[in-house]
């Protein structure tokens, strides 16, 4: 296939990516850089950072994403663990990324309601442990900080698990074997030689999951019920609401570019010293 060929087959995709995802961001870079008389200015920026309410929500938006990519690592992992170790039958196994691949299916709209009456008061979950005599008064799920990490757990959890489960998938089994042979137990195998050939899938899944998490606006909104404000929400409030376009694209573009150096230090440590010991 000559060069000609190529460059006119990937013209479609790069004028797609040209069009919908370079062209806004300069879009979004241009406003944030832009005062009301058109002159170049970086007063939204100094904004937000001199702004401690800002740099609070900021915070905040930041502890509750590592706390859902840590919550999602563990929960997929065990999943992934399961699914590719356990289940032998290959049908079973389609059955099983069918099941974790669904909720996608799902419209965000859809899955947050649907979350908003399972953790409130009256929900699914105070009214079973009201029947089980484990509390005597509702627990306050809904509305709360818990509520959104339980929601963005739920809806990102197959990012993590498919991450994962196509690092397992592609694993030796005979380097397990070999270190039973030479006397490990299973704790130690999945310890020794397992776990650190997994981190590639792991450190991709926990970049994707925590980009998705830091970004989301619909899942936290809903279950936050405008109680907790999230990054996202001032973003929205700023463009949608207030109508300032030069500070609400200064925000994005502040948290596009720590999105960036997220995705740069998962480069990094894909490529450190570390992760080769562990695939060798």
């Amino acid at each position: 296939m000559s060069k000609k060929t190529v460059l006119l087959l990937l013209a479609p995709s790069v004028l797609i990516l040209l069009g919908f995802f370079v062209l806004p961001l300069i879009v979004v870079l241009n406003n944030s850089i832009m005062d009301e008389t058109g002159s170049i200015t970086f007063h939204h920026y100094l904004q937000y950072f001199k702004d401690s309410h800002y740099l609070s929500i900021t915070w905040k938006s930041i502890k509750i994403s590592l706390l859902a990519t840590f919550i999602t690592l563990l929960i997929g992992y065990f999943i992934a663990y399961f699914t590719t170790r356990y289940i032998k039958s290959k049908k079973l196994k389609r059955v099983a990324y069918i099941v974790i691949i669904s909720p996608l299916f799902t419209s965000a709209v859809v899955r947050s309601f649907g979350w908003m009456v399972i953790l409130g008061n009256n929900g699914f979950i105070n009214n079973t442990l009201l029947a089980l005599g484990i509390i005597s008064e509702p627990i306050k799920l809904l509305y709360t900080e818990t509520g959104i990490i339980i929601g963005l757990v739920y809806i990102l959890a197959p990012f993590m698990i498919l991450s994962i489960t196509t690092v397992l998938e592609n694993i030796d089994s005979r380097l397990e074997e070999a270190a039973s042979d030479l006397g490990l137990g299973p704790f130690q195998t999945f310890l020794k030689v397992t776990l650190p050939l997994t981190v590639p899938g792991i450190l991709a899944g926990s970049v994707m999951v925590f980009s998705l998490a830091i970004s989301a606006y619909v899942t936290p909104a809903m279950l936050s019920g405008g109680k907790v404000q999230l990054i996202a929400t001032v973003i929205y409030e700023q463009m949608m609401q207030v109508f300032n376009y030069q500070f609400g694209s200064a925000v994005a573009f502040a948290v596009l570019i720590f999105s960036f150096l997220i995705i740069g230090l998962n480069h990094y440590l894909l490529r450190s010293d570390w992760v080769e010991e562990g695939r060798r």
